[in-house]
């Protein structure tokens, strides 16, 4: 477990993450139980991302929204509105999949605890990708999303055991950088340390170009937040992606 004095730096340093990423001061959060931000990326006009941190929920949809889900959701506590079946309310038929609840945990330099990486590497060439997809049909489709297999910007990684792919990694962009932690075990080889190792390797790789790496696993997958904190992750939030089908200007039924 981190000391207080680095999960209080942490904090600070995700305070700073999302006061310049959504515009959104700490004591505006805070203060409010829940708050609405705009996507600060235009382009994504079909996700809508719930961000819990302490005691407050943060709701960042595309601008078309921003009205709409204000009014929404005014007179409701964070706790209420930081829920699958709220959302599916809220957006009603636009929803396309919701995604969640995540555990975010955070990794710096100081609270990271390295453990063997059991040759974890880049993955690279035919056969590296062959073995990748075998991997991936071994699994269902939704967990290799959520490890970030289907985000188009990023590194693949993979352990093998006597020529089998038994784990797989991504790191995706977090603050412009490569140092959002997926991770994918086959079925068979779970509980056996190398998920554990893989995050180890990806955590390392990340620090290297970014002072924060940040791990999002599934709520329910315990292995995985057990992982994260063996590995010195300070978690700072929880957090729901929704997809929706379209955004056509600010919706009067939300």
């Amino acid at each position: 477990m981190a000391s207080p004095q680095v999960s209080t730096h942490i904090h600070q340093l995700l305070d700073e993450h999302w006061t310049a990423t959504l515009n959104v001061e700490p004591s505006v959060w805070r203060d409010a139980e829940v708050v609405i931000a705009s996507h600060p990326e235009p382009s994504h006009r079909d996700n809508v991302y719930l961000i819990r941190r302490e005691d407050s929920c943060i709701i960042v949809v595309p601008q078309a929204l921003v009205g709409s889900t204000t009014i929404a959701c005014a007179s409701w506590p964070s706790a209420a509105v930081f829920d699958r079946a709220f959302v599916r309310t809220l957006y009603g038929d636009e929803v396309a999949a919701i995604h969640g609840p995540f555990w975010l945990g955070y990794a710096t330099t100081e609270s990271f605890r390295h453990v063997d990486g059991r040759g974890s590497r880049r993955l690279d060439g035919p056969e590296d990708a062959a073995a990748l997809s075998a991997l991936r049909r071994a699994v269902p489709e939704e967990q290799a999303i959520d490890a970030g297999f289907d985000v188009a910007a990023r590194r693949e990684y993979g352990c093998f055991i006597n020529g089998e792919l038994v784990c797989a990694g991504t790191l995706t962009r977090f603050r412009g950088l490569p140092a959002n932690i997926g991770v994918l075990t086959h079925p068979a080889r779970r509980n056996q340390g190398y998920g554990t190792a893989m995050v180890s390797v990806l955590t390392q790789d990340a620090l290297a170009e970014s002072p924060t790496a940040q791990f999002r696993v599934l709520e329910e997958n315990r292995q995985a937040l057990r992982i994260g904190r063996v590995l010195g992750y300070v978690e700072d939030g929880h957090t729901f992606e929704v997809v929706l089908r379209a955004v056509e200007g600010d919706r009067a039924n939300l």
